[in-house]
């Protein structure tokens, strides 16, 4: 009878702990499972400058040795060109269009043009250099050039009307305005949430989390993700948005007048 007793005791003390323990394990797990959400625009921001920093060397230099080891050396020249070294080669790479004065006062660089193109625009005044951009439709929102560059900088829509400022946050795809923040930095920061309304700000807010937290696009609830080194397709859309919205712009007030 004793034993029987026993053993019945220690049977409930074991149901006990098993379901306190059960609850403590569902408790971790479901910690554990617990979905992470974004924080504010200025937290997500931050995080996501300093993930900009480590991702990405060749932004964290205007000029030098990006890297180098004791088999490969990379070198920046200016933000579009640099010049790779390994046991067998040496090679210049070039990141995009890029113009800069020589000593002369002339421009020169680098320009990647459609040869068929080049062919159908050789009986037009190509002159002067705004000619030669315009025929080839080469964009004129070209972004980190130097300010006396004839190109167009981002820093035009600034002095535009605020109908069109917002046009222009409007038309841009919020992971894309993310990684354009990024790119030119805290300047284009102000602009942005000078001008968003709320819904977007936490649209874009929400890819810098995504950007963060580097999820894969299916875990993204509102466009097809983006990851910190796709800033480059990300910038022609914002030039490519600016023309668009320019040339809407100048037609308007052309009409007006």
């Amino acid at each position: 009878m004793a034993k029987t007793k026993t053993k019945s005791q220690k049977s409930w003390f074991r149901r006990i702990l098993s379901f306190f323990g059960a609850h403590g394990n569902q408790k971790n797990e479901d910690k554990g499972k617990r979905k992470k959400e974004p924080k504010s625009f200025a937290m997500e921001w931050a995080d996501a400058i300093d993930n900009w920093k480590k991702k990405l060397r060749t932004k964290q230099l205007e000029s030098g040795v990006v890297l180098e080891t004791p088999k490969f050396r990379l070198t920046k020249t200016n933000d579009k060109l640099f010049r790779a070294e390994g046991e067998n080669y040496s090679i210049i790479l070039v990141t995009g269009n890029h113009l800069y004065k020589n000593k002369e006062d002339k421009w020169g660089g680098v320009l990647f043009v459609d040869e068929g193109e080049l062919n159908k625009n050789l009986i037009k005044d190509l002159t002067h250099l705004d000619g030669l951009l315009t025929s080839l439709s080469i964009p004129k929102t070209n972004l980190f050039l130097e300010t006396e560059s004839p190109k167009e900088d981002w820093r035009i829509v600034l002095s535009w009307e605020r109908f069109w400022k917002e046009q222009l946050v409007l038309q841009m795809k919020p992971n894309s305005m993310a990684l354009v923040l990024l790119a030119i930095g805290e300047e284009c920061r102000i602009f942005f949430e000078s001008v968003a309304t709320d819904r977007q700000k936490q649209l874009v807010r929400d890819e810098l989390f995504y950007l963060n937290l580097g999820t894969a696009d299916q875990n993204n609830p509102y466009t097809k993700a983006k990851n910190f080194f796709g800033f480059g397709s990300a910038l022609t859309e914002f030039g490519n948005t600016i023309n668009t919205i320019k040339e809407r712009r100048e037609k308007e007030e052309n009409h007006g007048s």
